[in-house]
């Protein structure tokens, strides 16, 4: 974070409305097809003809709103799908983080058209229609109909969005003329990719892909939530995850569906308040109403805008960072209000260490009051020691198991790492985890000049227990930004010595000198503690023994007991499908041209089916063609397990 997030100084948004809360209702209670906006032009009442074409849309499994621009609110049911909101604008918020259909007799009104931005806009034209009806109309429509009579109709019959419908009662057969002309479009099928978030437990984050969705970051954090997920489908309530992104991307990861929460025009841009509270306000409208439950991780992403129900997560204090640097009280309170606002914003607050609930009652008593302490936790039967691992080897192993960056300590070791090396011919440095290139490099010159008392091997989650049972010594030594590191109750549950910094939540697992050393945050503190143990391997071996009893009380079990208990007391009843896993299809384009016509109805079948699409082309559109689950993907884009259905076309 920086101190670029006291730029914003735009007012507060509002919440949804009871009128847009019930929309959301009537979103969630009718299962469709797709949904369609009839924008109905100020002082006019529908056309009937347009009536007709949407009964029988409704009929055949699409969700008709229209949308009058009147002052008084009010929603009629006319019949099971169509719908009549009396205040159209207030429909905005609620879809305008999903995909729609959208029909209009007029140039699109200004409010309509910014902010929608995954709309197909469908244009019809009738005898009422101007003869100096705007150029913009037919640039921006995808589809524009008429009947044959209409006095205007040769100024769109040459034009490729036209479509001329059939006269008299031949509602049926237009509907098929439509729905076969959507089907067509590429931007057509994302009305019918729109998510199903009905008895989801929602999380927004920062990261836990990167911000293009082809990086796992597999920090604690994400671990954290992959643990979380598996709570909840033992509640039968399956966990989606929303993040920043640079365009609309969907992935799915170990079975958890991980959404872009980018909307044209919204995209990651740094650390900046305007960016937090651009996605904060995208994932309010994608999820208000909708979902069972929502989860902040962490809890400072519930400002300014709080989705109900909500439990925060902090994993650590972050703004204890090289930023920290306050001229006076006014300062500090405008760089940290975003923080204690979200936490007043969360309903109910999870630390995973003392130092945070600390913090906030510092600020306010209340948000004290209100935190629950749940520490992170260890996997007792995965992470354990060695045999032998009381035994000294012919060389002792020091290893960092985190996340190459300086935040955790990585130029702290690097500065020692030398002098250790020339003073114990029998240690070597285990570098375990990845990084930015640049970090990377400054290992790699250190593997240079020591050959292989010096290793770099990032491990996947599964592989990690290996490391640590390879280890004698393990270094968590975080500058700023820490939580109860997962990586130390990892290291302390196989069996290794333990050296961490006094920083976060370090200080709740390690006592110093009793099952590890806990040090001031300065290099010449690391390099006396780890010459402390290789001179008293007797003390390395106290340290060993007694941090397989800390363990103990930070027991994955433990931590999941805690979490249901929250979690059965916080999840709304709202009804949900029983949890199936939909299907990833992978559909690879190898003809040129494509029949979009004929791909387009198997996407959309497979799309209503509830599948999540991959079309994988070579010549990949604008991203604004994937939105939620259809997705277009380049022949290089990996994926992060394979799909359960490939169909080469």
């Amino acid at each position: 974070m920086t101190r670029a997030l006291t730029t914003d100084s735009k007012p507060r948004d509002k919440k949804f409305s009871a009128e847009m809360l019930e929309i959301v209702r009537v979103l969630n209670s009718q299962k469709h097809k797709a949904a369609i906006l009839y924008l109905i032009p100020e002082n006019e009442n529908p056309k009937r003809e347009l009536m007709q074409l949407l009964r029988e849309m409704s009929y055949k499994g699409y969700l008709c709103f229209l949308c009058k621009p009147s002052d008084s609110g009010g929603i009629e049911t006319l019949e099971e799908k169509l719908i009549l909101v009396n205040q159209g604008f207030s429909l905005i918020p609620v879809i305008k983080s999903l995909s729609a259909i959208v029909l209009s007799t007029q140039n699109i009104h200004p409010d309509w058209a910014e902010v929608l931005h995954h709309k197909l806009l469908w244009f019809h034209i009738d005898m009422d229609t101007p003869n100096d009806i705007s150029e913009d109309i037919s640039k921006q429509a995808n589809l524009i109909s008429y009947f044959p009579s209409t006095s205007i109709m040769e100024k769109f019959s040459s034009n490729s969005k036209g479509l001329c419908l059939k006269e008299g009662q031949e509602n049926q057969a237009n509907v098929a003329l439509i729905e076969a002309r959507i089907k067509s479009l590429p931007l057509g099928w994302l009305p019918y990719a729109n998510l199903n978030l009905l008895g989801k437990v929602a999380v927004m984050t920062a990261t836990f892909l990167d911000f293009c969705g082809e990086y796992f970051y597999n920090g604690g954090a994400e671990r954290y939530l992959l643990d979380l997920a598996e709570i909840c489908t033992e509640l039968n309530n399956q966990l989606i995850v929303f993040q920043y992104g640079d365009y609309s991307w969907m992935r799915r990861f170990k079975n958890i569906d991980i959404v872009s929460l980018s909307r044209r025009g919204i995209r990651a841009e740094g650390w900046i308040l305007k960016c937090a509270r651009d996605f904060n306000q995208v994932f309010y409208e994608q999820v208000q109403g909708r979902t069972a439950l929502n989860i902040y991780s962490a809890f400072f992403e519930a400002w300014p805008l709080a989705a109900a129900p909500n439990i925060g997560i902090s994993h650590g204090v972050s703004w204890d960072n090289p930023y920290n640097d306050y001229e006076n009280a006014v300062e500090y309170w405008l760089m940290n209000q975003r923080y204690i606002d979200g936490a007043k914003a969360c309903e109910d607050l999870v630390s995973v260490d003392t130092n945070t609930a600390n913090w906030l009652q510092t600020v306010d008593f209340d948000l004290g009051q209100k935190t629950k302490l749940i520490p992170n936790y260890v996997n007792l039967s995965v992470f354990k020691p060695a045999e032998d691992y009381l035994e000294k080897g012919d060389k002792t192993v020091i290893l960092y198991p985190r996340q190459l960056y300086s935040a955790r300590g990585l130029y702290m070791v690097l500065e020692i790492l030398d002098d250790i090396l020339e003073q114990y011919p029998e240690v070597e440095f285990h570098f375990v985890g990845r990084g930015g290139e640049q970090d990377i490099n400054q290992v790699i010159e250190k593997q240079k000049k020591w050959s292989e008392r010096v290793r770099h091997y990032p491990l996947s989650m599964e592989e990690m227990p290996r490391a640590y049972q390879a280890a004698d010594i393990s270094l968590i030594p975080s500058v700023h930004s820490e939580g109860t590191s997962l990586s130390c109750l990892e290291a302390m549950a196989s069996g290794n010595a333990v050296i961490a910094t006094r920083i976060g939540g370090l200080s709740d697992l390690i006592i110093n000198n009793y099952n590890g050393f806990l040090i001031d945050p300065r290099p010449e503190e690391l390099k006396q503690a780890i010459m402390n143990l290789l001179d008293n391997p007797e003390q390395l071996n106290l340290f060993k023994r007694r941090n397989l009893e800390v363990a103990l009380a930070f027991s994955q079990d433990l931590w999941r007991k805690r979490w249901l208990l929250l979690l059965k007391n916080k999840i709304n009843e709202i009804p949900a499908n029983k949890i199936t896993n939909s299907r990833t299809v992978e559909i690879k384009l190898l003809s040129n041209p494509v029949d979009y016509g004929k791909l387009g109805e198997l996407i959309i079948t497979l799309l209503a089916n509830g599948d999540l699409v991959y079309v994988r082309s070579s010549e990949v559109p604008e991203p604004e063609l994937s939105f939620a689950r259809i997705q277009w993907l380049a022949p290089e884009t990996p994926l992060f397990a394979p799909c359960d259905l490939t169909i080469e076309w």
